[in-house]
């Protein structure tokens, strides 16, 4: 190969190189479900890229927030009603409003997702979840009221965010951690709580056997009288239908199938005798 080919084929690799150079420096990609803010150190807040491609200036930066559901962890450490520290896990589904990001970076700079979640939003997390808390005691945390207080500080928290452009739902407390003392304490209110529910279930089948028994018995009265009654009308209509014209016509009946028995004497001699 002469010097004019290699020097020519060095050339295009340069540019080449070049190229790829200028791509990575130049080219900015926003994946979907996310928007980007295009921002300088000495200009600040440019503009909101969609997702896709785009070209940036030399000297610009971008920063990009979520436009769909991202679920974000946490753990924080309150008290309760009757003053328990508790620490409980927390996780809760936030994503950005999209016409509130340039709002979103003027307050809170180029801090990615990570910090932010971390830092603003783990505050407002925590004001939501101790406000709320406070107001349940430990054994209502720990037990059927959790799904209760998760709600409520999702409507606190929700409401807090939302003024600077984020969008949170679902915020979910999990079981929290208790020191040991605290922990047998509720292991012994929970079988007091299980016994007293078996006693009362106990009575209540009691109660309901009884009543049936009474229903039964009462059934068996029942047609106990009304057979009775049945009994005594049904005699009350023979004694009215029984004269003495029909008790004279049964006995002469009698008499031509029969014939008389006659006693006579002493001796108990018995005479059939047909008149």
């Amino acid at each position: 190969m002469s010097t004019r080919g290699i020097l020519r084929l060095i050339g295009t690799g340069i540019g080449v190189l070049l190229l790829i150079i200028g791509l990575f420096i130049f080219v900015e990609r926003v994946p979907e479900g996310k928007v980007a803010v295009v921002y300088s150190p000495s200009g600040g807040a440019k503009e909101v890229l969609n997702p896709g491609w785009h070209l940036v200036g030399l000297f610009e930066k971008t920063q990009q927030y979520p436009t769909r559901i991202t679920i974000l962890k946490n753990k924080v450490t309150v008290t309760t009603k009757d003053g328990k520290t508790v620490t409980m896990p927390a996780s809760y589904e936030m994503k950005v409003d999209r016409s509130k990001v340039l709002e979103i970076f003027k307050e809170l700079g180029s801090q990615n997702v990570e910090q932010i979640q971390e830092g603003y939003l783990y505050n407002k997390l925590f004001r939501a979840a101790r406000s709320t808390v406070s107001n349940y005691s430990v054994l209502d945390i720990y037990g059927t009221k959790t799904t209760e207080a998760s709600a409520k500080v999702t409507e606190v928290m929700a409401e807090d965010v939302s003024k600077l452009g984020f969008i949170v739902s679902n915020v979910t407390l999990g079981t929290p951690k208790l020191d040991k003392e605290t922990e047998k304490a509720i292991d012994a209110r929970v079988k007091a709580a299980q016994e007293l529910e078996l006693k009362k279930q106990q009575l209540e089948n009691e109660k309901i056997e009884a009543e049936k028994k009474k229903v039964v018995a009462e059934g068996e009265a029942q047609k106990k009288v009304i057979a009775a009654e049945a009994e005594a009308k049904a005699n009350a209509t023979i004694s009215k239908s029984v004269t003495p014209e029909i008790l004279k016509l049964k006995e002469l009946e009698a008499r031509n199938k029969h014939g008389w028995i006659t006693i006579q004497g002493s001796g108990g001699l018995i005479v059939d005798d047909k008149k």
